[in-house]
């Protein structure tokens, strides 16, 4: 961006324009003119170069007045600090420019001193605010920057305890894969159906990461239990079940990893994946809406998983019968709503799967 280093005197009067012009000639380069039609030409050609107007009340050709409404509508009062100079102080004109933008009103006489405290003491001031607010944009760049690469190294980080898990129980990284696919698909897909929902761009992405991590607390399961291919005892049923509990636990552990809105998330997913909309579900029993929304579709979304997946103690059933299933609720009560939005996705649902 071109540096701001001109300042424009506009005036019919020749002696005041010296007068205004000559203490800020050491700092600036002026541009002189003498009628309102020459100072919206100027603005127009150098608005990216001029700190400063010094602008007459009493222009002629084209008021003072109409020159602050032009260049308020074209986003200029901010880029450009204008002074309007008067015979007089006068509280109605003082109302109007002060209104428009203008930063001061200056009254003649127009002495050296008022000239430097009223006008070089503000553009220093000006370029000293601009200077910082450069300043904060390029920390704030940098903030953002770092805050990507910390977003990169948390997903990373998660597909790794992910792929681990899934390795652990003889199954492929390609659940992980699925599941945060998944994921995404039906959140879009309920914000797109439910604009009110809260679902934002943001919160779609916590989901799809903390859906990564949904049976962390599996790691807390002994292999016993978490493999066996048998009928589980009620006991062992206990043991499995106790992975939400362990995995909201284990989150606190990379607590400090995230932040607090993404911790919430995957504490969520981790605790309440396995509960259902009808209160049958558990660690908590919760029902409806006592449910978080990032639980309830890593829920369907894990189910769906399950059924059209290989494990060690069951066959894949087609995704037809899959659909069957979670619509018809035999896989447990889920959200009407959320039902909605997966029977809507279910075209590219089959599709992710099947690429993956």
């Amino acid at each position: 961006m071109a540096e701001r280093n001109i300042i424009l005197v506009a005036g019919d009067d020749g002696e005041n324009r010296k007068l205004l012009s000559e203490p800020l000639e050491d700092s600036y380069d002026i541009i002189e003119v003498e009628d309102g039609k020459q100072v919206l030409a100027e603005i127009q050609r150098r608005r990216n170069e001029l700190a400063a107007l010094l602008l007459d009340w009493n222009i002629p050709l084209v008021s003072a007045y109409q020159i602050l409404q032009v260049m308020q509508s074209k986003g200029m009062m901010e880029q450009i600090q204008v002074f309007i100079t008067t015979v007089e102080s006068d509280p109605e004109i003082d109302s109007k420019v002060y209104s428009l933008g203008a930063v001061a009103v200056i009254c003649k006489p127009y002495g050296l001193a008022m000239i430097r405290k009223q006008i070089l003491s503000r553009l220093e001031n000006a370029a000293e605010l601009k200077r910082l607010q450069e300043e904060l944009a390029q920390k704030e760049k940098q903030v953002e920057e770092s805050q990507k690469k910390l977003d990169g190294f948390y997903d990373s980080l998660l597909d790794a305890i992910g792929a681990v898990m899934e390795y652990r129980i003889s199954e492929s990284d390609q659940h992980v894969k699925r599941i945060k696919g998944f994921a995404r698909i039906l959140a879009v897909a309920y914000r797109n159906e439910f604009p009110d929902c809260g679902l934002n761009e943001d919160e779609i992405n916590r989901i799809v990461r903390g859906s990564v991590i949904h049976d962390l607390g599996k790691i807390a399961v002994p292999d016993a239990v978490l493999l066996n291919p048998a009928k589980l005892t009620e006991d062992e049923k206990q043991i499995l079940k106790s992975h939400t509990t362990k995995g909201e636990e284990i989150m606190q552990l990379l607590r400090e990893v995230q932040d607090e809105e993404q911790f919430r998330v995957s504490s969520e997913i981790c605790r309440w994946h396995h509960e259902r909309y009808d209160g049958k579900g558990y660690p908590d029993g919760l029902e409806g809406d006592e449910i978080p929304l990032s639980a309830q579709i890593v829920s369907i979304v894990d189910v769906y998983d399950e059924l059209v997946s290989e494990r060690i103690f069951k066959k894949p059933v087609d995704k037809e019968t899959a659909f069957r299933k979670i619509m018809s609720g035999e896989c447990g009560v889920f959200a009407p709503k959320l039902l909605q939005c997966f029977e809507a996705s279910k075209k590219l649902l089959e599709l992710f799967s099947d690429s993956n």
